[in-house]
């Protein structure tokens, strides 16, 4: 049995809807009678390993979601506006956890079917090994094309893994190297490759299947098929 440790989990939830091709941003949409941000903050608020809740959205979505949203979560510490960047936006998050704060959990917020067990699992393993992050098998077959549509290369999938979130991180480590990003050009695709530029090992573990990112109107109609079987 592991010391408890101080737990804050970063919600990012900042989504335009863009690609989704609507006027209401995807996190606000509804699957199963419930709103996605709600379907995925239920699972943070009612962790037993999860002590705060750091929610990040839209700048001119702050007002709706503390009147609207925050108080039927006993966790949500802030709701605080993001920048123009997820990292920006995880960053702002950051800012606001606790000092005495030791693992920090980073979750999209239109991934609404994470499990208690992932979310126990995570912090376990950054616990250990200071920065964790779950993955999937890569089903399909991925090349690498150039800009005039010809193969450059193709990658052997028995090596590739698919990212998802929550990735957890030692506090101190991961706020070092967000300091650090915020003064940099480089572009970054999730929080792990992050701590990886900065020169850190990221522990992999399984991740779930039905753990999907709400992106596009399919991902919508998956999203309600997944709600109505679990």
């Amino acid at each position: 049995m592991r010391n408890k440790k101080y737990v804050t989990a970063i919600i990012v939830a900042g989504g335009k809807g863009k690609r989704m091709d609507s006027e209401i941003p995807k996190q606000y949409m509804d699957i199963a009678g419930k709103t996605i941000l709600d379907t995925t903050l239920y699972k943070f608020e009612k962790s037993n390993e999860v002590d705060d809740i750091i929610l990040v959205v839209n700048k001119e979505d702050i007002e709706y979601v503390k009147d609207e949203i925050a108080p039927f979560y006993n966790k949500i510490a802030h709701v605080v506006p993001g920048g123009k960047t997820r990292t920006e936006s995880v960053y702002q998050g950051l800012k606001k956890a606790r000092k005495n704060c030791d693992i920090v959990l980073i979750h999209d917020g239109v991934r609404p079917f994470v499990s208690y067990n992932l979310i126990s699992t995570c912090i376990e393993n950054a616990s250990v090994y200071k920065a964790c992050v779950p993955v999937i098998d890569v089903l399909d077959t991925i090349k690498e094309v150039s800009e005039d549509g010809m193969v450059v290369k193709t990658f052997d999938r028995k090596t590739l893994r698919a990212a998802q979130t929550p990735q957890a991180f030692d506090f101190n480590i991961i706020r070092e190297c967000y300091e650090n990003a915020m003064t940099e050009a480089a572009e970054f695709t999730d929080d792990a490759s992050i701590v990886e530029y900065y020169g850190y090992k990221v522990k992999t573990i399984e991740g779930l299947y039905k753990n999907i990112k709400i992106t596009t109107p399919l991902d919508l109609r998956m999203a309600e098929i997944i709600a109505n079987i679990f």
